[in-house]
């Protein structure tokens, strides 16, 4: 099994609530990055920054179709195709919510040496909208590593 080569990789989230006020979170860190079939997976750990820490992030990005996975402190996974609702369960150490994300953009730009995931969604947690959100993540390779 391929362990894959070493990437730097940037999560840009900006939620707009359904309030109008916005919020920007960031993360720089190092992670995993292969190709599989006609995928592409990353694997990083999220931080303290994050409010996950304790947290391994997957993510499978095929043309049109984004699943991420969270497992350890929190435990949650989101599909995103373009216009289509998806429902799942998020676990945390302070409760269960149900969580729909609605995808509006899906751009997925990757190769064998990095690129982009841009993902716009509106979100509901216990069927109660919660905003907007915009997330981009990219994705380099480390000059020097395999």
């Amino acid at each position: 099994m391929n362990n894959g080569k070493k990437v730097l990789i940037t999560v840009a989230a900006i939620q707009e609530s359904a309030e109008g006020d916005d919020s920007t979170i960031s993360l720089v860190t190092q992670g995993k990055y292969y190709q599989k079939n006609n995928a592409y997976y990353l694997l990083y750990e999220e931080s303290e920054i994050s409010g996950m820490e304790g947290t391994t992030t997957s993510i499978k990005a095929e043309t049109g179709k984004v699943v991420l996975n969270r497992m350890g402190t929190l435990q949650f996974r989101q599909v995103f195709e373009q216009g289509q609702p998806y429902k799942g369960v998020y676990l945390t150490s302070v409760g269960v919510f149900d969580v729909q994300v609605l995808p509006s953009r899906v751009a997925v730009d990757l190769n064998s040496s990095g690129g982009s995931i841009q993902l716009e969604y509106d979100i509901e947690v216990d069927n109660q909208r919660l905003g907007f959100n915009r997330l981009s993540i990219l994705v380099e390779e480390l000059c020097g590593a395999e």
